[in-house]
């Protein structure tokens, strides 16, 4: 099964490689491959940010309550869409985190 596995990867790798430098292909992708491919940034942020935030290093468990970098989180969210700036959002989040990780 995991050679089935690392063929399939590899082929699908070479063919998404292919496919973009092949001369016979159009230029133009599909729209439902554009449409697919403009959600790929909002899924692997997620990925990285999510786990980050929600499961306590010191534990490994998923903690909801008293937990500083969750508070520190939506106070970012909330001044990334108030004011669309990745500079502000960013020391917005690190402010709240450290202020509450020595408020603690």
């Amino acid at each position: 099964m995991i050679w089935f596995i690392m063929i399939a990867t590899g082929l699908f790798t070479f063919a998404t490689r292919f496919c973009m430098l092949n001369k016979t292909v159009g230029k133009q992708l599909p729209t439902w491959l554009v449409e697919a491919l403009s959600f790929v940034p909002i899924v692997v942020l997620t990925a990285i940010i999510v786990p980050a935030v929600l499961i306590d290093p010191a534990s490994h468990k998923i903690a909801i309550a008293d937990n500083p970098r969750l508070i520190a989180a939506l106070v970012a969210v909330s001044i990334a869409l108030i004011t669309r700036q990745v500079v502000t959002t960013i020391g917005a989040g690190l402010a709240t985190l450290w202020f509450l990780q020595w408020a603690a």
